[in-house]
């Protein structure tokens, strides 16, 4: 019998993410004086967010880096149709979205470990560069 590790998030939880995300979007509206979507062109700005308050603050704190994860795993949630999930598989839980795939089975989107790498390594890791490669997977688009 295989150990299924991925589970969703209670709905009290999966709302007070969305609830989060909802914040990050009006704070990303005021930072760049537009309106802003749960698309690529949200994740753009969220990008600049991060550079920015990472040149202010090297080390954000948890809650900013929630609110940050908030936002990419909406994004993710409302364009795949996603869910919000934790997969326990690993030594620490991992916060994310699950998605299904166009064609078939489903797939994790680690947000939380996305939001990381994008704070340690800069736009080296974009976060709509990365929404973009997993809108490919997730449709199974080939390229």
């Amino acid at each position: 019998m295989v150990k299924q590790t991925i589970s969703f998030l209670p709905p009290m939880q999966a709302r007070q993410l969305t609830e989060l995300a909802e914040r990050a979007r009006i704070s990303l509206g005021r930072f760049a004086s537009v309106d802003v979507s749960y698309d690529v062109n949200g994740l753009q700005l969220l990008d600049e967010w991060v550079d920015r308050h990472l040149r202010q603050f090297p080390s954000p704190s948890k809650d900013i880096l929630t609110i940050w994860g908030a936002f990419l795993g909406e994004v993710f949630r409302r364009r795949f149709h996603g869910e919000w999930a934790i997969d326990q598989g690993k030594r620490q839980p991992r916060l994310g979205v699950i998605c299904p795939k166009e064609t078939r089975g489903l797939i994790f989107v680690d947000v939380m470990e996305q939001i990381q790498r994008r704070t340690h390594a800069g736009m080296a890791e974009s976060l709509s560069w990365y929404y973009s490669m997993k809108a490919i997977e997730i449709k199974e688009v080939e390229i």
